[in-house]
């Protein structure tokens, strides 16, 4: 009799699944609930109500019978699955997690469930915690696009550029449709890479200065604290002193650009420029300047020019590559 109910239940199933795929959807679920009642232990029969009552856009009742199924099956992957999607979609996301957890404990190796896991941690705000579930994709399926294309971001927000720019490019290996994002993201790497680079300057040389307080340091001081103001007055002073000192002057256009006097602070280092055509400092300067203008062949040039008098001046090679690409694409345009 046990043989017989599971003949009648298996029909029934495939009927309703032939039911369903005509869009006949209450007489499918009339089916699969023969099915059900034929035989009670099958939690496909369950889990493919489910996905009727999903698609049928019924979340509530599809979690019942996603519930049915594991109650029956406790393993049953598919149902918990699909049980953390609809969970996430609630914005239920540790419930979402918890039954992507179960279905990884089944099978370690399931991509979706740990993408879908590290996507879910990065939605609480727990990048660091969901950079090992991103790895584990990667380790399985080399080619995950999306994986690398997360880790990318988390890695540029964590300040950690090498591997950022890491995934960045193998992103746009895989996938060339990515290549425009792909330039933009690494752009941002190289910033923020030269900004915190300047940081740890400014600390370094701010620790170095503590015990010198002649007006020059302090004006620098000034400078690296973002008073503008005060560093004006103060190297104003020194220039009054000993009007030729380079090292015064570049203080002095910083401190011009600072306060938005953008056409004082240039002529300033272009006079340190005339007068001292080695000084890198006062050619990364004018090359920022001019980059801020959106004057990019003159950036370009005087960012050259720092590369020639010191080829080891901080990114400056990733500023110069950063320009070209940017010329690039205008003249693309």
């Amino acid at each position: 009799m046990a043989n017989l109910n599971n003949v009648y239940a298996q029909r029934h199933y495939e009927t309703a699944l032939d039911l369903f795929e005509q869009g006949q959807y209450d007489k499918a679920l009339a089916q699969i609930d023969k099915a059900i009642q034929k035989n009670p232990q099958n939690p496909d029969y369950y889990s493919t109500r489910g996905v009727f009552l999903h698609r049928m856009n019924d979340p509530i009742r599809a979690t019942e019978a996603y519930q049915d199924a594991i109650r029956v099956a406790p393993d049953h992957c598919f149902s918990h699955y699909n049980l953390g999607l609809i969970y996430m979609r609630q914005n239920k996301i540790l419930q979402a997690i918890s039954e992507w957890e179960a279905v990884i404990k089944v099978k370690p190796r399931d991509v979706d469930a740990i993408f879908n896991i590290a996507v879910s941690l990065s939605h609480l705000g727990k990048s660091k915690q969901a950079v090992p579930f991103y790895e584990k994709v990667i380790q399985i399926q080399p080619t995950h696009v999306q994986a690398h294309q997360n880790l990318g971001v988390i890695y540029r927000d964590q300040n950690d550029f090498a591997k950022a720019k890491f995934h960045l490019n193998k992103l746009r290996e895989l996938d060339s449709t990515y290549t425009e994002v792909v330039e933009t993201e690494i752009l941002k790497c190289e910033e923020q890479e030269f900004l915190a680079e300047l940081e740890k300057k400014k600390q370094s040389f701010k620790e170095s200065q503590l015990e010198d307080h002649g007006d020059l340091s302090m004006a620098l001081m000034a400078i690296i604290e973002e008073d503008f103001e005060k560093a004006f007055e103060i190297v104003q002073r020194c220039l009054q002193q000993t009007p030729d000192d380079s090292q015064a002057q570049i203080v002095l256009g910083q401190a011009q650009a600072g306060l938005s006097k953008t056409s004082d602070a240039i002529a300033t280092f272009m006079r340190i420029v005339a007068e001292h055509p080695e000084n890198a400092d006062a050619n990364f300067h004018l090359g920022n300047l001019f980059l801020g203008l959106g004057e990019l062949e003159k950036a370009l040039d005087h960012f050259t020019r720092v590369s020639r008098l010191a080829p080891d001046y901080p990114f400056i090679n990733e500023n110069i590559s950063s320009i070209r690409k940017k010329l690039t694409l205008k003249d693309d345009e």
